[in-house]
């Protein structure tokens, strides 16, 4: 994975409603509520502004200064200008004491770590005992690469490899973010020390497509299918003392 990748992607990347379906399991999973939250590859901080109702204070960090300019100017003279503090800081090497947060997030964002281990080692150390950390990231039998296919130094359209994630030496060579099984997922977060609490798969959201389109995307949420989902949202929780 390269490095350049800022963490979080654009809140455009998945349009209203993918944001407020992610947004939603995520609570659902787990109620998202209480002291201080840490937001990880906060991005513009699209995520971020939804859930800080739930917190006293919440910290949103990322590696990229455009978007966190923006993020800043979002909040400008809102109520969460005093509650929100915005950070450049990498998610492996995080500015805070141990036994910190009582909710970690991080949307679309692991799929970019150069050190993933690392990064959830930091998350696990800042979270208090009992304090979960929820993710959503891609799902490697979506059949498409959902942030398009490498050829040489140029972009295309996932549909110009379909199953691609399928073959993990190919999607190495030809994406610059990771998939996972859920058994690769919780595999990782249990070595960092971490139990899974809870995984569920979401469907594209067809964010400008015909309402139909929607509800049987949604619907496939349900059944067995639903492993063949475009991304899992997974909370995981710090064991307590």
């Amino acid at each position: 994975m390269t490095g350049d990748h800022g963490l979080g992607a654009p809140s455009s990347s998945f349009g209203e409603r993918g944001v407020a379906k992610r947004i939603e399991t995520v609570r659902r999973q787990l109620p998202v509520r209480g002291d201080r939250l840490l937001d990880v590859g906060c991005g513009d901080g699209t995520y971020t502004v939804e859930l800080a109702g739930g917190y006293v204070r919440v910290d949103a960090v990322d590696v990229e200064p455009g978007r966190l300019e923006s993020f800043s100017d979002r909040i400008a003279g809102t109520e969460l200008e005093d509650r929100v503090g915005v950070h450049k800081m990498s998610v492996d090497s995080l500015a805070f004491d141990a036994n910190t947060f009582d909710r970690v997030t991080a949307f679309e964002v692991v799929e970019h770590l150069d050190h993933l281990e690392e990064g959830l080692s930091e998350i696990r150390r800042v979270l208090k005992p009992g304090g979960a950390l929820s993710l959503t990231t891609p799902n490697r039998w979506f059949p498409f690469e959902t942030h398009g296919v490498l050829w040489g130094a140029r972009r295309r359209s996932a549909l110009t490899a379909p199953f691609l994630p399928w073959v993990r030496p190919l999607h190495d060579r030809m994406s610059d973010a990771r998939a996972f099984t859920t058994q690769e997922m919780g595999g990782l977060l249990r070595g960092a020390g971490l139990r899974v609490r809870a995984i569920d798969y979401l469907m594209p959201p067809f964010d400008r497509r015909p309402r139909a389109l929607q509800h049987v995307a949604d619907g496939l949420e349900g059944t067995p299918l639903r492993v063949f989902g475009m991304a899992m949202a997974v909370t995981a929780v710090k064991p307590g003392l």
